[in-house]
């Protein structure tokens, strides 16, 4: 959907009124408090590690996983060399968002739950008249109804006991994450 811009850039670094995307989202997480940072590199990784360093220039500490080939959006979390003792906030790095990531946190940890979904209402419009029907029956009409859905936003927390569910190097969305915390009897909530 991106391209030809995606070329030659990943989109995480693609610039978004003066700055990449994923810059936006790093000094929305410091202006939270957020001090440390791990960022998943694949295609043209070299170039979001070259502009962002090791975080001293936000006065932050940033450090790469390398995926060898795509994890997924929560594979690449059974690359990290160490887990973490804290539940961890999780973005995909083409999410601009208002959220405040200290706020989402802290309602992850007020719910007890094991991982925590941020959500977006969305809205869909039919552009006709829906008849109801009941077999061959008329029931009723809806002059172009709107459905509304929670989908998913991309950003995520998820306590550190979670990752156990991941094998190390092997794909896995979050998504499918989520599903296996939920079939292990673990919390999983959303976040409007």
């Amino acid at each position: 959907r991106l391209r030809p811009h995606t070329e030659n850039c990943p989109k995480q670094i693609l610039e978004v009124s003066g700055k990449p995307m994923l810059g936006h989202i790093v000094e929305r997480a410091i202006t939270g408090g957020f001090q440390n940072f791990v960022i998943s590199l694949h295609y043209l990784g070299d170039m979001i590690q070259d502009y962002f360093g090791d975080g001293s220039k936000y006065g932050v500490s940033i450090n790469y996983l390398n995926e060898d080939e795509p994890l997924g959006t929560a594979g690449c979390l059974s690359l990290l060399p160490n887990k973490p003792d804290l539940p961890i906030i999780v973005t995909n790095g083409d999410v601009l968002t208002d959220i405040h990531y200290n706020e989402f946190l802290d309602f992850h940890i007020r719910h007890e739950a094991k991982a925590t979904m941020a959500v977006r209402q969305h809205e869909i419009q039919n552009q006709f008249g829906v008849v109801r029907t009941e077999g061959g029956e008329i029931e009723g009409f809806e002059e172009k109804p709107i459905y509304r859905s929670h989908v998913n936003a991309g950003i995520y927390v998820l306590n550190p006991d979670v990752l156990n569910y991941l094998e190390h190097k092997q794909h896995c969305d979050m998504p499918v994450l989520f599903e296996r915390i939920k079939k292990n009897s673990g919390r999983t909530i959303v976040y409007p």
